[in-house]
């Protein structure tokens, strides 16, 4: 059963060499896209000793659409969560996924399974049913079970979470592998102005289990069952790619500072100061108009691409971008297209920027770091007050988003064993340095 993303690449216009390209680098787990790993990891120029963490973000309300940042050099920001998801002309190019459900375990691992269930939850007469032939299909190395629609209804979300992250460990289970994650709100917001009816979105709720300090959803074909038309299915699969991302203003007037904003805002150094000065006075002194939307101050390709998902030709290197690509093109008029390798973004990495403690300044590059590899399994690049730009997956479902920093630590770091590191090119690091020195 082809999942989400695989789904993406069936479509009817896409070439078969292409496609395997395609296909080869972009089904990666979120967590484990395109890492700098190895002997080139990024421990080599870290002390081990590991530095200490931000705070998160302030917002008065946990679910507050719309909030206020701590006020800084950068400003005072203002941001609302907005929902973005895959576009329509895209979902309707490709085929949809199986209704029926798929559990995948190793095959040699069938014997187990009974005392697995069992300590997960499930009931003995249930563990039966799941495990009748009728309900199973040994291929090779995996055994597939196919659990009936009720009994899979009727698991608590408590047993789903154990079972779910067992399956999670196998490429092969692509939903609980990658779930649907809902970050910092309902299952009822999350969805609000969809064009979900309720009662699908009251059976993702009842069928959603934590993972971590996020809501996740791995039963899409069990929603499938319920769609009442084609059209229906497509737009229940369309929901699922739904993300939600910063909208961001900066609050001028002609109380703000403008020397201390266009200073933050050109990473403290004379770099992109003529590109910003003009038109950050130009709002300041403007009677009637007092913000300006962030995408304005991002350097161009960030502000290219912000909010966007990538198209099929961006695939035409071979691999789609991930996420390291997009934080160290973040200062790229044009994209280079070398930081698709792994080994030269680590080249880059290591030779260009250098690591620093928090707080952290704009166009600090932020890794997430496996605490026993030292290997970078996410990047991002912060922009003010903890809040980041990043693209989440190596996929073409992943769009390019403004979030929370404690928000994208909740989908890469759940499992407790990693950490965030900040990195600072060195000729920006060298200048703020010798400013900070001078007289």
């Amino acid at each position: 059963m082809p999942s989400l993303r695989e789904n993406i690449f069936i479509a009817r216009k896409v070439s078969f060499p292409l496609l395997a390209v395609i296909v080869f680098g972009v089904l990666l787990p979120a967590g484990a896209d395109a890492q700098i790993n190895r002997a080139e990891n990024l421990s080599l120029i870290l002390s081990g000793s590991g530095l200490a963490q931000p705070q998160p973000t302030a917002v008065t309300e946990s679910n507050s659409s719309v909030f206020d940042t701590n006020p800084g050099p950068w400003g005072q920001m203002k941001c609302a969560y907005v929902y973005l998801e895959a576009p329509a002309s895209l979902i309707e190019e490709f085929p949809l996924p199986s209704p029926i459900s798929r559990w995948t375990f190793p095959a040699s691992s069938l014997f187990s399974l009974p005392a697995f269930f069992a300590k997960a939850g499930l009931s003995e007469s249930l563990v039966t049913t799941i495990l009748d032939p009728k309900h199973l299909v040994k291929e090779g190395a995996f055994v597939h079970l196919l659990p009936p629609l009720a009994e899979l209804e009727g698991i608590t979300p408590e047993t789903r979470a154990v079972i779910y992250s067992e399956l999670a460990k196998y490429p092969e289970n692509e939903y609980q592998a990658d779930p649907v994650l809902i970050i910092g709100t309902t299952v009822e917001e999350w969805y609000k102005g969809s064009k979900l009816r309720p009662e699908i979105i009251s059976k993702i709720k009842q069928l959603s289990y934590t993972r971590g300090e996020a809501i996740a959803f791995s039963d899409i074909p069990v929603l499938l069952n319920y769609a009442q038309s084609d059209s229906e299915a497509r737009t229940i699969f369309k929901a699922c790619t739904r993300t939600r991302t910063l909208m961001i203003r900066l609050m001028l007037d002609k109380n703000s500072n403008a020397d201390e904003v266009i200073k933050y805002w050109s990473f403290g150094t004379g770099i992109r100061r003529k590109d910003l000065e003009p038109l950050v006075r130009s709002v300041i002194e403007l009677d009637g108009v007092d913000d300006l939307g962030i995408s304005h101050i991002l350097p161009a390709l960030a502000r290219k691409l912000l909010y966007t998902y990538p198209g099929l030709d961006m695939a035409k290197h071979g691999v789609m971008p991930d996420c390291h690509w997009t934080s160290l093109n973040f200062f790229n008029y044009e994209p280079h297209e070398y930081l698709l390798d792994a080994r030269l973004a680590t080249s880059q990495v290591l030779e260009q920027f250098t690591p620093v403690e928090p707080p952290y300044q704009f166009a600090d590059i932020l890794f997430f770091l496996d605490n026993t590899t030292g290997d970078a399994f996410h990047s991002c690049v912060h922009l003010a007050d903890n809040i980041v730009y990043t693209k989440n997956g190596r996929n073409i479902l992943s769009p390019w988003v403004i979030m929370r920093l404690e928000d994208v630590r909740k989908i890469y770091l759940y499992k407790g064993d990693g950490r965030v590191q900040g990195f600072r090119r060195k000729d920006i690091a060298a200048e703020k340095k010798a400013a900070e020195d001078s007289p």
